[in-house]
This record gives structure tokens, sequence and C-alpha cells, in this order.
């Protein structure tokens, strides 16, 4: 991107289908702290009160359930206390994959929509081996859920992987929060509401709307006369919205 707009952080918008039962297994089982529900979204992030993840609640009635492999294949978390993993684990009932890197321990598991989510607190989620045995684990007298956390990656499955980092390359100058996997599903370009990330929202320092412009066709993009925020959609559908932050 241009030097205007400086990345300052992706939030991934996720359209699920009950917001209380999902609620539920954010706060619970990842350990996230719910910031602000408003009409049908709640914005979810850490003690700083830093806005992470952000749930869409779209009842039956106006969304279905994806058909085959969804766009999201798996958002990754990494978390700056190791100990709070732990924390969590102590509580953490049901399937889950364990992990172990030189920090300490990780997990992966799936939400009630079947979106996956690992959380972990190594320089890199590639320093993570899996774990066939599960050790007992202790839960902080003081935990209080996530003190911080930050998005490492997003993996997003498309039909067509070159045609995907095209786009982001050319939009945002990089791809380095984005992992793109091959697949094959009757939505993984559908435009209709179904249960699946539904947004990426881009919140940049000194927004620049002309320096993305330019680099797009003129019936790509909206672009509201208030000139606060740029929307375009990328080949799988996803929305992707750009602000200042």
């Amino acid at each position: 991107m241009g030097k205007k707009n400086q990345m300052i952080q992706t939030i991934p918008v996720v359209r699920v289908n009950n917001r209380n039962r999902n609620l539920k297994f954010y706060l619970e089982s990842l350990g996230m702290k719910n910031l602000l529900e408003e009409g049908a979204t709640a914005s979810l992030g850490d003690q700083t009160k830093t806005e992470r993840l952000l749930l869409e609640e779209v009842p039956s009635t106006r969304a279905r359930k994806v058909e085959g492999t969804k766009k999201l294949g798996r958002i990754i978390f990494r978390v700056a206390e190791a100990s709070e993993v732990e924390s969590l684990l102590a509580d953490l009932a049901g399937d889950y994959e364990l992990y172990q890197g030189p920090k300490g321990y990780a997990f992966s598991l799936q939400s009630p929509e079947g979106d996956t989510f690992l959380l972990h607190a190594e320089a890199s989620y590639l320093d993570l081996k899996p774990l066939s045995e599960r050790p007992s684990f202790k839960k902080a007298a003081d935990f209080q859920g996530l003190s911080q956390f930050e998005l490492e990656k997003i993996e997003i499955c498309v039909p067509q992987v070159q045609e995907s980092q095209s786009f982001y390359q050319k939009l945002l100058g990089t791809t380095d929060l984005l992992d793109f996997k091959e697949a094959q599903g009757a939505d993984l370009t559908t435009s209709d509401f179904v249960w699946d990330l539904s947004m990426l929202k881009f919140q940049l320092a000194d927004f620049e709307v002309a320096d993305l412009a330019v680099r797009l066709k003129p019936d790509q993009y909206f672009l509201p006369k208030s000139k606060k925020f740029f929307l375009v959609a990328d080949p799988s559908q996803i929305e992707l919205w750009f602000e200042a932050l």
C-alpha cells in the first residue's frame, strides 16, 4: 500500500447464526472479552479493549449454512502470555488439538459454526509441534481472559490461489496476514449470505482514498461521498472495508 495508508490492524468479520451460543464459545473457550454489542454485531477483543474480531449475527431466515468447504480455513491468534493459554486449557472440554512450542502450549478448536481457531504464544505458529498426550493444566487464580492477543494469520480457502494472491498484492502491496489454500466448494465464491467469513476490516493510518482507488476500476469499489471508508469485494466475494483508525 502507499505510504499514506499504513496498515494498523486487520479485523475479521465472521457471520454467525446464533450470537449467544457463539459468544459463549469465544468468551469461555478462547478467553476473549465482549467489548460491545450493537445491533446484530458483537465486538470481541482483549483486556486492552482492542477489537480483534467482529461477529455478525444473521438468522436462518436470511442466511444459510455453507455447502461444502468454507471460505474461512483458519484464524490464528498470537497470545502475549503463554500462561494464559494454559489457563484456557485447564477448563477446555471436548474435541481440540494440542500443540507445544518453545514458549508453551497451544490449541486449535472449532466454533459452533465450524470455524477453526488456533491460539498460541510463539514467535510463529510454525514453531508448534502436535502433542498426542494431554497433560493436566492449572488455571491461574487471577485469570480473567486474554490480557492481549493479535491476529497472526487468516487462512482462506479459494478455488484459484494465484488470482486471490494477485488481487491482494495489487491492493495491499502484501499478503503477509493471508494464506490462501486451494480448495473446491459450491460456496467458495458465493455472494449469498452464508455463515462464514464475510468481511476483513483494514484499519489504516493517514487514510488516503485516492491511493486505493487508483489500484482498481471505478466499478469495482464503493466510496461514499464522505470518503470515510472504502469498500471492495475480493475474488471470493469477501468484502474488504478500509477505514482510518
